[in-house]
């Protein structure tokens, strides 16, 4: 009884209903694509600390040692220090100092702290958010494709869910069907060759229904990856409810993909980074001033001072560069007119994209309504026919006739819903929705 009821919970857990929306939320944490897009976003933050950081002292150490492989000698002439009437030349003679070859070295501490510079590093900060925000909107898009994706998988999931549920049901009516024949056969009411062309009929159809039920595993695997699962993880997926004609408002879609997709941010996000580059340019006419303390300590040379501390300004500048920062100064304001102009034309093929894609839903819902009416009154003719048959009332091949119509027609039904979720999930994306 124990094992009866784990095995009855293990069944439960594994035909659990995976909803559109959990399918979502999951690709948009699990995915490996999403995930990877996130990290950029990470990176793109320590590329802003790591310029933020140019704003506090900078620190820089030098160490030289080594062993000098010649000797180091050098003679101060006579008088080089100056003649003076109470002493006379100094020094008296030339003097050679020889400097012994041992280990020696170089030792120079300094610390910076920019003072100029920090509208420039000020600035650079700025356009390393603003690159934040643009990994942000990679971010962003490639949720959406990722979206885009996982309700394409779903939808086709839900179609073929549709068509193994449309082939059993031509199952039962052909499996009842060779039975009837049987005992008409049987009772000499019909040929042998009817029987079996009902059971080729019923082996074909069993043949589709194996067929579609290894196109539903595959797709299930599928979808699994972009969920970013074990692929072997098994579920249901529910029937979507097409939506009204009153929940697409085309006038609030346009304006709802204006706000969201990405195009349109990035497009503004390039025209404020490029405002930005211009003004750092233009911060380069000034010169980078910054307060600099100095440490300098030369060991083992005896003649040398041991320890030079120093404190002051240090200066850097370009005065004269022949016209380099102009003409680069008007090369950034012409890319700065050029993403104007790409930004108002990302808005226009946005705005084209969303009504594009609304006329082709609205045309694949009407055609899905035509279709439907067609697959129910082919349905209803089946009945019919069947029942006659039962009375002997209709022949077989009309039977036949008509589940091979009513197939085709529901077959046709099936596609266009597909059709129609494959343009509800163009729409979405055309929007910009996750």
């Amino acid at each position: 009884m124990r094992y009866s009821f784990l095995f009855l919970l293990g069944w439960c857990a594994q035909a659990q209903v995976l909803t559109l929306n959990d399918a979502l939320a999951m690709a948009a944490k699990d995915n490996r694509a999403v995930q990877s897009s996130a990290l950029d976003v990470a990176k793109a933050g320590e590329v802003t600390e790591q310029t933020r950081s140019a704003r506090l002292p900078q620190f820089n150490t030098y160490i030289l040692g080594g062993e000098a492989l010649t000797p180091i000698d050098f003679t101060i002439p006579r008088g080089a220090l100056g003649v003076y009437q109470a002493t006379g030349p100094i020094p008296a003679q030339n003097s050679t100092i020889s400097t012994p070859q041992n280990f020696n070295g170089l030792i120079y501490l300094s610390a910076a702290q920019p003072l100029t510079q920090l509208k420039k590093i000020g600035l650079a900060v700025r356009e390393s958010r603003l690159g934040e925000e643009s990994a942000r909107e990679s971010l962003r898009q490639k949720k959406q494709d990722t979206a885009q994706q996982v309700k394409q998988a779903y939808y086709q999931i839900v179609e073929t869910q549709a068509q193994i549920a449309s082939a059993k049901e031509a199952l039962k009516y052909l499996t009842e069907l060779a039975a009837l024949t049987e005992r008409n056969l049987a009772e000499q009411t019909v040929l042998k060759s009817d029987s079996l062309n009902v059971k080729a009929k019923l082996s074909q159809q069993r043949y589709q229904l194996l067929v579609l039920e290894d196109a539903l595993a595959s797709q299930k695997e599928a979808l699994n990856r972009l969920l970013g699962r074990d692929l072997s993880a098994e579920f249901s997926v529910e029937e979507q409810p097409v939506p009204s004609p009153e929940e697409l408002d085309l006038v609030a879609a346009r304006k709802a993909a204006l706000e969201q997709r990405t195009e349109i941010r990035q497009s503004r996000l390039q025209t404020e980074k490029t405002e930005l580059e211009i003004r750092r340019e233009r911060a380069e006419y000034l010169p980078d001033l910054s307060l600099q303390l100095s440490y300098i300590s030369l060991p083992n040379i005896s003649f040398a001072p041991k320890n030079i501390v120093s404190a002051g300004f240090l200066l850097q500048w370009q005065p004269f560069d022949w016209g380099q920062k102009r003409h680069k100064t008007e090369e950034l304001k012409d890319t700065a007119r050029q993403a104007v102009l790409t930004a108002a034309d990302a808005a226009q093929q946005v705005t084209l994209d969303v009504n594009s894609k609304f006329r082709k839903l609205a045309e694949t819902r009407a055609l899905l309504e035509v279709q439907d009416a067609a697959r129910e009154t082919e349905r209803e003719k089946l009945r019919v026919i069947l029942n006659q048959y039962k009375e002997k009332a209709a022949l077989l091949a009309d039977a036949l006739q008509q589940q091979a119509s009513l197939a085709q027609a529901d077959s046709q039904y099936q596609q266009l819903l597909a059709g129609f979720w494959s343009a509800k999930a163009a729409f979405d994306r055309a929007v910009g929705r996750d």
